[in-house]
């Protein structure tokens, strides 16, 4: 029998090492157009900031260690360009058969519908093109960096810590829209505007182009010259090939798969940031294009591809990411996203110390929950501090209960540790479900 997966990021290096753990036996073939296997995008703004210089780092095991270890058939520089039944073919004419077949092509750049002139515009997206990127990047002095997103965030971080000065346009009126809601978001911009950060916000992009050997942005708001440009404008699922075998695509436009990341077609799996998934507070399709669910998905393909049955059931939509001193985090629905949904949001915000007051050090937190007024479900929540794994813990704890149907008082009543040197004795969680229990 032999699986063949076509892409070796997270989810296809997660399904190809699961089906050999399981069954030897099987012969499983990754494809991968590039020259990296288990490569790891987040860590791309970390490079450009200078924390290391060997960008191989962005693979968390080298191709060798999956030949020689897990017995696993990678072949790098391999693209596949044509899918049929129960074949592949790749740019290098060869023909492979398949008994399974799994998708994990991942996403590509989102690219505005503007017209974009210049060889100094830029994407990140793949650590295969981490080195030359930085080169392009450190050779600018002025940097523009269209989108509010994550990746704008953590790229504007790398590049002030470079000396660089940065320009930020987005559309919206705070950064981190689509994760936080406005009063939580206000707190991201004026951290970003603290360190240098010039925001340029409710603006529209109309054009991007050259001019005299530097690239112009053209908003509905301004114009502004700068040396290069950084396209932080979201992904979205990489579905080409998907279409050549006419997959059934799901509502969020990746391709629709069942709780065992099987899709319409027998024995063809997909996972990663191809595949669509379920909002576990929602009940409705979503996608949700990060490394952590793609490599539970893989993991999830490839047990059932070996017999074992496991199901994925979908995710809470989790995220987190930093800007200099400010760790930012946040699970479920924002208040907006709440109401869309026909959820009766009652929100609570709240400040306490990370610390016992009488303790050296520490710092303070901001937590704010979203809850259905009807059923007191914890809905969302949204974490920021000073303290990175202080706000990872408390993020991890809420995105774990809500995955679960928690109250309020489900959280109020959770059993947390307490010690002066690392919390209160009413940990900020607590204090912040108790906002909800005063009447």
């Amino acid at each position: 029998m032999r699986a063949v997966i076509i892409g070796g990021g997270a989810a296809g290096m997660s399904a190809a090492s699961r089906i050999k753990r399981l069954k030897r036996d099987v012969d499983v073939v990754v494809l991968e157009g590039s020259n990296m296997v288990s490569h790891a995008p987040c860590g791309i703004p970390y490079y450009l900031e200078g924390l290391f210089d060997n960008y191989e780092l962005l693979m968390h095991y080298a191709p060798d260690y999956f030949r020689s270890t897990r017995g696993i058939d990678v072949r790098l520089n391999e693209a596949v360009i044509e899918v049929g039944w129960n074949y592949v073919r790749t740019n290098r004419g060869n023909k492979i058969d398949w008994d399974y077949l799994v998708l994990a092509t991942g996403s590509v750049p989102s690219i505005p519908s503007i017209p974009i002139m210049g060889n100094r515009v830029f994407t990140v997206h793949h650590p295969a093109d981490a080195l030359k990127l930085r080169d392009a990047l450190y050779s600018a002095g002025t940097i523009g960096i269209i989108g509010t997103g994550y990746v704008g965030i953590e790229v504007a971080e790398a590049l002030r810590f470079r000396g660089k000065d940065v320009i930020m346009i987005g559309r919206s009126s705070y950064p981190l829209r689509r994760s936080l809601d406005e009063d939580v978001g206000n707190i991201v911009k004026n951290e970003l505007i603290k360190h240098g950060v010039k925001l340029q916000l409710n603006e529209r992009v109309l054009e991007v182009n050259n001019q005299g050997g530097k690239q112009v942005i053209i908003t509905d708001g301004g114009r502004y010259v700068v040396d290069a440009v950084v396209l932080a404008t979201g992904v979205r699922p990489n579905v080409e090939l998907a279409r050549q075998l006419n997959l059934r695509i799901g509502e969020t436009g990746a391709v629709w798969v069942d709780v065992h990341m099987r899709t319409s077609i027998d024995n063809v799996y997909a996972a990663g940031d191809i595949a669509e998934t379920r909002n576990l507070i929602t009940g409705k399709p979503y996608w949700h294009p990060l490394g952590t669910t793609a490599n539970k998905m893989g993991f999830v393909a490839g047990s059932n591809i070996a017999g074992r049955s496991m199901v994925f059931p979908g995710v809470v939509g989790t995220s987190m990411t930093k800007f200099m001193n400010l760790y930012i985090a946040s699970t479920g629905l924002t208040t907006q996203e709440a109401v869309r949904h026909g959820f009766r949001a009652k929100v609570a915000i709240i400040t306490a110390r990370t610390k016992a007051r009488y303790y050296p050090g520490g710092g303070y937190v901001t937590i704010k929950l979203i809850v259905d007024e009807d059923s007191m479900r914890v809905m969302g929540a949204q974490v920021l501090g000073d303290d990175g794994s202080y706000v990872l813990g408390k993020i991890d704890v809420l995105a774990a209960l809500m995955a679960r149907g928690s109250t309020v008082e489900d959280l109020f009543m959770n059993d947390l540790a307490y010690l002066p040197a690392v919390t209160q004795v009413w940990d900020p969680l607590i204090i912040a479900a108790r906002q909800f229990l005063r009447n």
